[in-house]
């Protein structure tokens, strides 16, 4: 009994910790609230109190602006993108009433309903909540099925399946399904691996529309499945379709008002649970049998994730339209690209009764190329792992293939994810660019076939619905529209069809799965991220497409605002065009991404260098706050420094600028010193992270500065010397392209300064803080200003970032 309490404290604990992630995650993706913040206040008591006992360097600072509130989330693993790991609590700071206290699951509930709900309502409240704590509660249950030990795994396509015990980690209701009781979701839910006989009717074939592919027959195929029992040995049983239905369905179905009377009218008659077992995969609803050429899936009256899980006749139109157009596109296709399979639905069966679809009876009947022998792995897998007990299946995963390969596992993940790139980048390229098509490629639609050594051999990617053409093709393909107008229903508009996949496939799949390697320790995420930037320039410059110049060099990528969405109830399933997008960085322009310039190491001095004319050797460091702050706060406050910097906030808001600051990606401070005497601030940021990226073309390769000279004594200043040695340290990155600026017209000292080392003058822009001189330099101007330069030597402790 004991063992079994600690193991459902465990479970309970492990079912808060994905929840709280998937929230906090979810917050930071679409409200762009949250902010690293490094250390513990010296001049903000109140954080500190929230701060001092945490075991965590590193927290997120998420603003809730309409509680009045600041969370802090400890951060146990950072990721390159918004796919971090939280400690256990989370802590709220109420400076207005000077409280401070740990959040739990409601408060969190109700505090992020507020931030994103333009009008309170308690129904809405509720309703939000009643669907985050189902989830969490079959989360205890999922993850305690899931829990395994370090074992053996056969990779098969059904283990893969079943083994997935976080769900959908980009929706807050990951494990919602409310319409199944406990007894209900552990028979039906995957996790349990239990297998069930499905229940079947007999549908007169007057209520019946088929739509399949020339040499399919969904009649045929369920006769496969089982013979209509003698005692049903009618004489016009020819005119009967046997037509299986999921059980749980079917027993919803009975239960309706509409049942008795289609029962009574001998045209639909239920024959029960019948036949061989059936096992479902991860989406509940489509089922599998290892020995059954076809996969099903079935509507299901159960609210899961997004929406209620029924396949509608527009479903069943689109799976059958992408079974259709494929079949003119395939073979040529599979020719060059053998290793990428769509997999179909060229079948779907619906019933109608009394004019009404009944759409409990709705199925796509999908491919199932998959036999227990197969090594098949859902991708989703490989991005999460929520056991409790230790064992972790991506890091299991490529401790195997490192097995197989001989080598170290860091070598073989790199590996790995290369081959995965390779099979996966350019046929899809190819199909967007080529075809028009762009099948939704998120981690829990794709499926990887392994070979022997565990690397990737084939992708196969499901659910023919997603299968969507882009709008600009439309005229190429009007004959086939002619033929089949059903085909007409897959084409979306070009720009919101980037939108969806750049969440599903840049997002959800590769960013997705270069934190979940990340967090194996294996390989860090920007040598990942590194190799993905190289594959995707590499198809740019074979076959450059909207989709490789969006890849490359859009500066936000789309995302699903789940959660925005779960808020205000929007069933994506329903209706897919209210479902809007938030931005994300591209996380590609980390391959551009300078750690010297933005994390540079230690307190120390790491940057010298003597100017003869002056007398003086100029040197750079970091700011270390603890012991710099002091004199920041009294430099801003001089008198030249107010106007034109309007920093001169209390020590404490300055103090909170800077632990903001220095743990991003945005921007870091230094101080300059002039014979060891600190005389200068420099602030270094990444422009496309900054907000004058809004006002230009922006490159990941351009680095902007800000300066302040804090002597007023001009033997002091040592104006040019500080500004070279700044241009000269930003240049000397090889990460850096040009060099930008934004100085405020007001400072004609600034810009005078810039002018001398080589900046020009763009344009003007309005600033919501400031209008300023929007300025430019590359090194070819700043070395015809300095030619004595371009070879001056520069110590530095830069370090290569692995």
């Amino acid at each position: 009994m004991e063992k079994t309490l600690v193991q459902k404290n465990k479970t309970g604990e492990k079912a808060r910790e994905i929840t709280f992630r998937i929230l906090l995650n979810g917050m930071l993706r679409e409200l762009g609230n949250g902010k690293f913040y490094q250390g513990v206040p010296k001049y903000d008591p109140l954080t500190a109190k929230a701060l001092q006992n945490s075991k965590f360097p590193l927290h997120i600072r998420f603003e809730l602006k309409k509680s009045g509130l600041f969370l802090f989330a400890p951060v146990s693993y950072r990721s390159e993108s918004a796919f971090h790991e939280y400690g256990p609590h989370v802590w709220a700071v109420d400076h207005e009433n000077q409280k401070v206290f740990e959040v739990d699951t409601d408060e969190l509930i109700g505090l992020i309903y507020r931030e994103f709900s333009d009008t309170y309502s308690e129904t809405g409240l509720n309703r939000f909540a009643d669907r985050i704590k189902s989830s969490l509660k079959n989360l205890e249950l999922t993850t305690e099925a899931c829990s395994q030990k370090e074992e053996t795994l056969t990779y098969s396509f059904l283990e893969s399946e079943q083994k997935l015990p976080a769900g959908h980690h980009l929706h807050p209701f990951t494990k919602s399904r409310m319409g199944f009781s406990e007894d209900e979701q552990m028979l039906f839910g995957p996790e349990s691996g239990k297998g069930f006989p499905l229940d079947y009717f007999l549908i007169h074939k007057d209520c019946v529309t088929e739509k399949s592919l020339p040499g399919i027959s969904a009649k045929e195929i369920f006769e496969k499945l089982v013979s209509i029992p003698e005692s049903y040995d009618f004489e016009n049983a020819n005119d009967f379709y046997i037509v299986p239905c999921h059980p749980w369905e079917a027993q919803y179905l009975l239960s309706t008002e509409e049942y008795p009377e289609m029962l009574g009218s001998g045209k639909i008659i239920h024959l029960g649970q019948l036949g061989e077992e059936f096992y479902a995969t991860s989406s509940i609803r489509t089922l599998y049998n290892p020995d059954f050429s076809w996969m099903l899936k079935f509507s299901l009256h159960v609210l899961m994730t997004g929406s209620v899980r029924t396949n509608s006749v527009k479903d069943l139109n689109r799976g059958y339209a992408s079974a259709i157009w494929w079949e003119y596109q395939k073979p040529a296709f599979a020719e060059k690209f053998p290793d990428f399979q769509l997999l179909l639905e060229p079948s779907s069966l619906s019933v109608h009764y009394d004019g009404k679809n009944i759409d409990s009876f709705n199925i796509l009947i999908r491919d199932n190329p998959f036999t227990p022998e197969d090594k098949i792995l859902l991708l989703a897998r490989l991005c999460q792992d929520e056991s409790v007990n230790g064992f972790n299946f991506t890091t299991h995963f490529f401790k195997d293939v490192a097995g197989k390969l001989r080598t170290t596992p860091e070598a073989a993940t790199i590996i790995w994810f290369e081959k995965y790139v390779d099979v996966l980048l350019s046929p899809l390229n190819v199909l967007f660019n080529q075809l028009g098509m762009a099948p939704e490629v998120h981690q829990q639609n794709l499926l990887i076939q392994l070979n022997d050594q565990l690397l990737p051999q084939t992708i196969y990617v499901r659910d023919g619905q997603g299968y969507l053409l882009r709008e600009s093709f439309k005229e190429k393909y009007q004959p086939m529209i002619s033929s089949c107008p059903e085909i007409d229903e897959l084409f979306i508009r070009d720009g919101r069809l980037l939108d969806i996949v750049s969440h599903h496939l840049l997002v959800s799949n590769l960013g997705a799965l270069i934190s979940s390697i990340g967090k194996t320790g294996f390989v860090k995420e920007r040598k990942l991220i590194n190799i993905l930037y190289q594959s995707f320039e590499r198809l740019h410059e074979t076959e450059p497409s909207e989709l490789t110049t969006y890849a490359l060099y859009q500066r936000y990528w789309a995302v699903k605002s789940n959660l925005q969405s779960a808020v205000f109830d929007v069933d994506g399933g329903a209706n897919a065009a209210a479902i809007v997008y938030a931005k994300v960085p591209n996380l590609l322009h980390k391959y551009f991404f300078s750690d010297q310039l933005i994390h540079p190491q230690g307190k120390e001095a790491f940057f010298k260098r003597y100017f003869q004319k002056e007398e003086v050797t100029m040197s750079m460091r970091p700011i270390d706050l603890e012991n710099d702050l002091e004199m920041l706060h009294e430099w801003f406050n001089r008198e030249h420094a107010v106007k034109i910097w309007q920093m001169n906030w209390p020590i404490s808001e300055l103090e909170t600028y800077y632990r903001l600051m220095l743990p991003g990606d945005e921007a870091h401070s230094y101080i300059v010193a002039g014979n060891d005497e600190p005389s200068c601030n420099i602030e270094v940021y990444w422009a496309c992270r900054d907000i004058v990226g809004d006002y230009y073309e922006v490159l990941p390769t351009d680095y902007g500065t800000h300066q302040f000279i804090a002597p007023t004594d001009p033997k002091k200043k040592f104006v040019s010397p500080s500004t070279q040695s700044m241009v000269d340290y930003v240049f000397a990155q090889p990460e850096v392209g040009k060099m930008v600026g934004e100085g405020s017209v007001d400072s004609l000292a600034s810009m005078m300064n810039k002018a001398h080392v080589g900046f020009k003058v763009d344009k003007v822009i309005e600033m919501p803080h400031k209008k300023a001189n929007l300025n430019f330099c590359y090194r070819e101007w700043y070395w015809e200003k300095f030619p004595q330069n371009k070879d001056v030597p520069i110590t530095t402790n830069i370090k290569e970032h692995e």
